[in-house]
């Protein structure tokens, strides 16, 4: 048999190619039989065929194979070289594949509202509120007094008189608190309301996300079919071409419908020069509501309130009011850094079980890294800028501001002038930080070095400044 083969593919040289291709197949598929069909040959290639069948041996006949479990399937297969049919037999897969996946698909979130496939408002029930923030649990004093009472009158009152609501201050001060607290009221006092909590990056995203989709309508249908819009840090939209426009739009369909809109910013609307007129124009229709850094009175309670929830938690904490005091003092920026310093001291106490006993050596001891590195930075350029506004009673946008009216104007160049005689920072870094050249700081430096030569008066209040800054922090 094997002289036989060997002749047949040495005299046929297309056979042997016809094999060569049936073999690759055979072993790329898993076939189990291979059946060629020779009717077509010349009678050359038969007779020679036929003489070669005729010398070979005889060979003893092959055992049987099993039965297949089903019919064979059988598919025609045409070689490009042997240009006739040959059929493949293979058997039925004895694996039977489960309809099911092996993986079970991952499950959407429900936690953060996203947009529908088709024009149906997106679910409002999910508006992102935190229920930790509520008015019961805002520490109130000179600094919020105002904005806490328009926030009450607001969710009070959903689309009355303090309609939009801005509230304005700088970052770390409570804002977010304050739009969450009046959106959980609005939903108790109002349940029938939609309430709407986003914050400005949210916005954005959603609206590209409709426009990428072509579902502007969806869009508009899903936040002009609400009751209250809440939008957080609007000023990050002011580079937003696009997003201002629907920004706009959005707002008047709400306003005309007498529709709640709270924004809160740390930037004031005449400040936001990137905005059209008209959406600023908005911004200021109805109550811009301010807030100031806390007072030490004020940073007193907020202290003694997170001392309050802890206890709640643990009902084993003991501070003296020295140890609270010092925290108040040390740590004035904003509720945020206070906030900071607390967590520090409570979970070195818990640490080294000092809960029961924490005294004012334990706190200064137990704070030390926070104090050192606020002292060793304890004045830099923002810090004088803050301080500087509040000493002349102007706000820091004012202070940062084109204006140049003197009481703006000299309050500036004295800010600009301590960052260069306090600190030694350059002039360049300066100029970064009042929007100015620095030809502009140099000339203000000048000018306020040979007022204080000149002027007793202004010495003395430089002086004045520069022991509060290094003091008080």
């Amino acid at each position: 048999m094997q002289s036989f083969i060997k002749n047949l593919i040495d005299q046929q040289p297309v056979i042997s190619n016809a094999l060569q291709n049936a073999i690759t197949t055979v072993l790329g598929s898993h076939h189990d039989m291979v059946l060629f069909d020779f009717n077509q040959q010349d009678a050359g290639t038969e007779s020679t065929m036929q003489d070669t069948f005729d010398d070979a041996p005889v060979a003893a006949p092959p055992m049987p194979l099993p039965p297949l479990n089903d019919k064979p399937y059988q598919e025609e297969f045409y070689t490009p070289v042997y240009q006739e049919p040959v059929y493949i037999e293979r058997a039925p897969s004895p694996v039977d594949i489960p309809d099911e996946p092996m993986i079970a698909p991952k499950k959407v979130s429900e936690s953060v509202p996203t947009l529908q496939s088709d024009n149906v408002p997106v679910d409002l029930s999910l508006s992102n509120l935190n229920p930790a923030y509520r008015f019961d649990n805002y520490v109130t004093g000179n600094a919020n007094r105002i904005p806490f009472g328009a926030a009450q009158n607001v969710a009070e009152f959903p689309g009355g008189d303090y309609n939009p609501l801005f509230i304005y201050g700088p970052s770390g001060l409570g804002k977010t608190h304050l739009m969450h607290a009046i959106g959980n009221a609005i939903k108790e006092n109002h349940p029938h309301m939609k309430v709407m909590s986003i914050t400005s990056e949210n916005f954005m995203n959603i609206f590209v996300e409709t426009l990428q989709r072509n579902q502007g309508k969806l869009f508009r249908n899903t936040f002009r079919n609400i009751d209250v819009l809440m939008i957080d840090d609007i000023q990050f939209l002011e580079s937003r071409e696009s997003t201002k426009t629907e920004l706009f739009n959005t707002f008047n369909e709400l306003l005309n419908n007498n529709k709640q809109i709270v924004l809160t910013s740390d930037t004031m609307p005449n400040d936001m020069e990137q905005f059209e007129d008209r959406l600023r124009s908005r911004f200021q229709a109805g109550y811009i509501a301010t807030m100031e850094n806390p007072d030490l009175e004020t940073r007193i309670a907020i202290f003694k309130s997170l001392l309050e929830r802890e206890y709640n938690k643990n009902k084993i904490i003991r501070i003296d009011n020295d140890s609270i005091n010092y925290v108040a003092l040390q740590f004035s920026e904003n509720v945020r850094v206070l906030q900071g310093a607390f967590n520090k001291l409570i979970g070195t106490a818990s640490i080294d079980h000092r809960m029961e006993s924490i005294d004012l050596e334990y706190t200064k001891q137990a704070l030390a890294g926070l104090v050192h590195a606020e002292e060793v930075n304890l004045v830099n350029i923002e810090t004088i800028q803050n301080f500087v506004s509040s000493y002349f009673n102007i706000k820091k946008q004012d202070l940062l501001g084109k204006k140049r009216k003197a009481q703006f104007a000299f309050p500036r160049q004295i800010a600009m002038y301590l960052c260069r005689d306090m600190i030694n920072e350059s002039y360049p870094q300066i100029a970064a930080a009042f929007s100015r050249d620095h030809t502009t700081i140099l000339h203000a430096y000048e000018k306020i070095t040979k007022e204080i030569e000149k002027n007793e008066e202004t010495k003395l209040m430089i002086g004045e400044i520069k022991q509060k800054l290094t003091t008080c922090g």
